[in-house]
Order: C-alpha cells, then structure tokens, then sequence
C-alpha cells in the first residue's frame, strides 16, 4: 500500500552504526533494493571505500549514491518517531526487550511513523549508551550454539519481517488526519528539561557532571504519546523549571537577609 503516493517503506531507514566494513554496507543496500526500502544512514563509520561497497551493491547503487552520514546516533536519529535497537545484548529496561516477532506483530498500527531501524557495529553490536536512544529491542530468534548473524543477513531479515507483516490489505490513516507522532528530537527535549528540574529541585546529584540515572534516561522515548501531549509536557515541565528558578534565585538568611516579617511599630 501507498501514503501520499510514497510506498510505505518508506517510513523505515535504516542506519549502521560504526560500521567496519565497506562490503557489509553494500551488501545490505543490496537487501534494502530487493525489498524496496531506500533510505540508508551511516552513524560513524570507519573509512568508507565506496568502490569496495559497489562491489557488493551490485544494481543497488542508487541507494549508496542516497546514502547519509551522521556523526552520532542522538544527531542521526532527529526527526525519527519510532527508534528500534536489533541486539543481543538486553537494555536495562527490559520491559521494551521482545523478539522480532512480536515486534513486527503490533507493526501494522504503527506503520505509519518515520522508523529508524538500527544495527550495531560487526563485532559487538550495540551498546548501552546506543540502546538508551531506543525504545524497542528487538533480538531476532536464533539457535544457543550459534547466537549472531552477519550485518547484511540480520539488515534482510527485518526488512523481510516488516514486508510480511505489512500487507496491501492494512488501512492506514490517511495523511490529512494522520495522527502526529513525537520526533527523537521531542524526547530528548523532555528528558533534558526533567534532568535539569532533577537537579535543581535535589532529587538527584545537582551535579551536572554526575551521570543521569539510567531508570530516568531516555525516560519519555518508551512511553507510547502523541506530539500534542509532548508539547504538554514540555510546558508544564518548563513552568516548573521557571518557578524553581525564581524560588532558587530568592535572598535567604544564609545570604545576610533577614527573611522575617518585620514587626509593627510599637
């Protein structure tokens, strides 16, 4: 099915992140060209030989000539509405931690949102710090004995998984009442204003140099709202913000001002 005349994979992008191998990234343009997905992004790479990566590309070239670079994840993923992790390794969180396929089973009422699928380096996959950014983990099935898949195999089988999930038979909203979802850049607003209230009010190290519990960070990107109740949020966590800035700029008797009502005359 298409939205506003664009096929629906276009919703998804796929970005690697530090990847080491010029081959691997062509390879998997190669995956996204068999399935009709288009939009590729790489997240810090190690030296990119384009010659070696058309190698592998074949036809899909077009996709390498589109591709973009990003020097971080948290830069990267602006603008996206749904961040999903494919790792081994399980975040802090779990409760976001599910196999492929029960990720891909609710996908038909999420279809709709700008998706940022994202794979890890070759070696060890994603990290911690890459894994607060999103708010799926997703572990595609495999047996004890042999636990990962190369960048390409793994890149194809979630595109494959997403195809099969997403049927011409699935409605979508229509994009003039389409329902506005929050972009990466929305949460991490969220999470930077409650940080600074956190410290501010003292109920963490006031500190800005301590690191952000990892049970508040990234906090917002695994709850399920809209772009309207975001902008909520924002305000009221920026009126508090005002209010505890105006209370912390008040004279106290610490500073040599005697804060007491002063008694009437006699």
């Amino acid at each position: 099915m298409e939205e506003n005349g664009s096929p629906l994979t276009d919703n998804f992008h796929i970005f690697l992140v530090q990847p080491a191998y010029s081959m691997n990234i062509g390879s998997v343009a190669r995956a996204m060209m068999n399935l009709g997905f288009r939009h590729l992004h790489l997240v810090d790479p190690k030296p990119y030989d384009p010659v070696r990566a058309e190698m592998t590309a074949l036809t899909a070239k077009p996709i390498l000539d589109a591709m973009r670079f990003h020097d971080s994840l948290p830069e990267a993923l602006t603008g996206m509405e749904e961040v999903v992790g494919l790792a081994l390794r399980r975040s802090r969180n779990p409760s976001n931690y599910v196999s492929l396929t029960e990720w891909t089973a609710g996908l038909p009422g999420r279809a709709d949102r700008k998706t940022a699928l994202v794979f890890g380096p070759e070696d060890n996959g994603l990290s911690h710090d890459h894994l607060v950014w999103c708010r799926w983990i997703v572990r595609i099935p495999t047996t004890v004995e042999f636990e990962s898949f190369n960048l390409a195999q793994s890149v194809l089988l979630v595109l494959y998984e997403i195809t099969k999930a997403l049927p011409d038979a699935v409605e979508l909203t229509q994009p003039e009442n389409r329902r506005r979802w929050p972009t990466g850049n929305d949460y991490r607003q969220l999470d930077q204003r409650l940080d600074r209230i956190m410290r501010k009010s003292r109920l963490i190290d006031p500190d800005p140099k301590t690191p952000t519990p990892d049970a508040v960070r990234n906090l917002f990107g695994r709850l399920e709202m809209t772009s309207q109740e975001i902008g909520i949020l924002l305000s009221l966590f920026g009126r508090i913000e005002l209010t505890l800035d105006q209370r912390l700029s008040e004279p106290t008797p610490e500073d040599g001002v005697d804060a007491t009502e002063p008694s009437a005359p006699g």
